[in-house]
């Protein structure tokens, strides 16, 4: 009897050693934060899911105690036990109230937080999925994979991330902002959003908006060629689709996009196309409008029809429409600045001044349609020479901040 005890003694010792030098699943690191100017403690909660499965899980960055106003009203402790009972990796990273927690200058911490997760530099000894990656303010809710279009190619679907409430303490009415990926693959694929320096939904998130990633029309690999009429079919069936899903989350149903590089014509095109009954009906929620309220558009092709000289891209229109000269109906069918008749919803409108000559161009010929069509827009050229980047820059993501709350008012 004093052996059995002996070495209950001895085990249970051995055991509580062993727990005390392992890492506990919450255990904080350290991440340098470039606004606050110190380190940030994260803490790691492992996702709920059998342990079993072999597909590493997506992984959710949970700000906490931002500066902008919290709009969702369900507890913090509420949705991260959601998040990790849904399978999801979440991280939490406490902000305490720093002033510069916020939009326009929290988007250079979120762009290097995707940049040092993307180089390894931050939960190196974790697997999670790379191809899904979210950014979720407190207070937000996360919605995957909503189906808004699909055949026998393809299901196209987005991912939203909406202030949550319950009927007894509902989050206030807010507007959406919706982009259309530039991964043909992965909709909030870590990578694509960390090359191009894209913070824009992660960014306009923590200041109380709904944002939603919708996959992109054209299935990779991507050749710099959008189909018409597919393209305005399938970007049309996303806004339907969100307009539906936010109106059952007591959200106001307006709804911006915001586009850059290969998104950027597609957030053109729903405003050019709006009322042209060609391009509704198909998809899902087809008794829903398509209509927005403004759009956010960066560097990208507006139209195929007025182009230099010199554009490298002319060779691959000429292979697959026939040349311009023989098929300019084919060419111009393909430009969303084609379908523009009248004056849009006021737009904002940036580019960076390093972009290559072509995308320069093609702004400088959608600013004049719109200045022809007595459009109201905000230009701001983006003078940190960075190239083909979403800005980064304060006083244009201060500018774009200001044009989204105008633009999605709760009247």
């Amino acid at each position: 009897m004093h052996f059995s005890v002996l070495r209950f003694f001895t085990l249970f010792v051995s055991a509580l050693l062993i727990a005390s030098a392992a890492p506990t699943a919450n255990e904080p690191i350290n991440w340098a934060s470039l606004i606050t100017g110190s380190d940030l403690k994260l803490a790691v909660l492992p996702a709920e899911k059998d342990a079993s499965s072999a597909q590493p899980p997506p992984v959710v960055f949970y700000l906490q105690n931002l500066a902008a106003p919290r709009i969702g009203t369900d507890s913090d402790e509420a949705i991260i036990a959601d998040l990790r009972h849904s399978g999801h990796l979440v991280v939490l990273i406490d902000y305490s109230k720093n002033s510069r927690a916020c939009v326009p200058f929290i988007n250079r911490d979120l762009g290097k937080l995707r940049d040092d997760l993307r180089a390894g530099k931050l939960l190196p000894s974790k697997s999670f999925d790379a191809s899904r990656v979210y950014i979720v303010p407190s207070g937000h809710r996360l919605k995957r994979d909503l189906v808004f279009f699909h055949d026998d190619v393809r299901t196209l679907a987005l991912d939203l991330i909406y202030p949550s409430g319950s009927a007894e303490n509902p989050a206030r009415r807010t507007g959406t902002v919706l982009e259309f990926s530039c991964d043909n693959k992965d909709r909030f694929g870590n990578t694509s959003l960390s090359i191009c320096s894209d913070t824009l939904l992660d960014g306009f998130a923590t200041e109380g908006f709904a944002v939603a990633m919708a996959d992109h029309p054209v299935a990779a690999p991507y050749k710099g060629l959008d189909a018409m009429p597919s393209s305005a079919w399938k970007i049309k069936a996303a806004v339907r689709t969100l307009r539906a899903e936010t109106a059952a989350l007591g959200l106001s149903g307006k709804i911006i996009p915001v586009g850059f590089s290969r998104g950027s014509g597609m957030a053109l095109m729903l405003l050019s196309t709006e009322g042209l009954a060609e391009f509704e009906g198909h998809g899902e929620h087809p008794g829903v409008s398509s209509a927005v309220q403004g759009a956010v558009i960066l560097s990208g092709r507006f139209t195929y029809t007025d182009l230099r000289a010199d554009d490298h891209m002319i060779p691959r229109y000429d292979k697959a429409w026939g040349t311009r000269e023989t098929a300019l109906d084919t060419w111009r069918r393909h430009g969303a600045l084609e379908y523009l008749g009248t004056a849009t919803s006021p737009v904002f409108l940036s580019i960076n001044i390093t972009e290559s000559p072509d995308a320069l161009h093609q702004m400088t010929v959608l600013r004049k349609r719109l200045a022809e069509l007595g459009s109201d827009d905000t230009f701001m050229m983006d003078r940190e020479p960075r190239g083909h980047k979403v800005p980064l820059d304060p006083a244009i993501l201060a500018a774009m901040n200001n044009y989204l709350k105008r633009q999605l008012a709760v009247q």
